[in-house]
């Protein structure tokens, strides 16, 4: 009796910091804004020219893809605008021709990123990290304050 009250025990203090951590988890994940606008995306391939990178023309991918919402994640700066490009082959060959190499990622025809590819992606799926002028640029109907607080 003595064991199995304290088994029950056990997996009542389980279930409750399951629960706790589950609920920790969504608090920390980040704040969403709907945005509903199709923006231009373009990438470029770079040649590395001292600390920056020159673009190559003519672009790698250029597609008109949809923006559904913006997101900020707790304690990270700058928000978060994730899209996927509808030609997923040709993402993926320039994912996997541009392996630890630096490509440009525009929008609107402004430069937005510049990172170095790490992996090759099949899915189609991409992000930018915006700054607050180039969210106030791209999406000037978007509260950001709302968004960052």
């Amino acid at each position: 009796m003595k064991t199995r009250n304290s088994f029950i025990t056990v997996l009542f203090a389980s279930m409750v910091s399951l629960i706790a951590i589950a609920c920790n988890d969504k608090a920390a994940g980040p704040a969403k804004i709907g945005v509903d606008q199709d923006v231009k995306v373009a990438i470029y391939s770079t040649t590395e020219n001292g600390c920056e990178a020159d673009t190559i023309s003519p672009c790698l991918i250029e597609e008109t893809v949809h923006i559904s919402e913006l997101l900020h994640y707790p304690g990270e700066e700058g928000v978060t605008m994730p899209f996927n490009f509808y030609d997923t082959s040709r993402y993926s060959e320039i994912t996997e021709g541009n392996l630890d190499k630096r490509i440009v990622i525009s929008v609107n025809g402004q430069v937005v990123s510049t990172p170095v590819v790490k992996m090759k992606l099949d899915n189609g799926v991409c992000s930018v990290v915006l700054d607050d002028a180039q969210v106030s640029a791209l999406f000037p109907n978007v509260n950001i304050e709302e968004l960052l607080n």
